[in-house]
């Protein structure tokens, strides 16, 4: 492991051929943990991290039948190919969007890494195995100090 969260969280995506990237409450404004510019400042830095990489990005309450569907076709495509999953501040308000469908996916896609970074709820179920990692620190205060 590296000396920063960060440094783990690139080498992991520099090794896969698919990105797929949660985001969750930590990242939402009404929870006022955070400034707009701590949020463009993390955003920033996340874009840097899968730069030149095929990625999709899934957010809370983006449940919408055509969303779900662009999701499930993308994620078809990542099947025996390297993926790395980053999730990113995603907690249980709505776990069905994110955490675990990330969970499933993981314990299913043998080629994964599930990447969960989160102040409350870093832990990782057993099914994952050694392709998790956990980072019990605020995504937003990990990324935004990366730049």
């Amino acid at each position: 492991m590296n000396e920063t969260p960060y440094l783990t969280i690139r080498e992991e995506i520099e090794k896969a051929e698919f990105v797929l990237v949660g985001i969750g409450e930590e990242f939402q404004a009404d929870f006022k943990l955070h400034t707009e510019e701590e949020l463009l400042r993390a955003y920033a830095s996340l874009e840097r991290l899968i730069s030149g990489k095929p990625y999709f990005v899934v957010t809370q309450e983006q449940n919408i039948q055509e969303q779900w569907d662009a999701y499930l076709n993308w994620l078809t495509a990542t099947l025996n190919h390297r993926l790395c999953m980053l999730e990113l501040g995603v907690g249980f308000s709505s776990p069905q969007v994110i955490r675990f469908p990330f969970e499933r996916t993981a314990a299913f896609h043998l080629k994964s890494c599930l990447i969960r970074v989160n102040e409350s709820f870093w832990q990782m179920p057993d099914s994952i195995g050694d392709r998790g990692i956990s980072i019990g620190e605020n995504a937003v205060s990990m990324l935004k100090t990366a730049l």
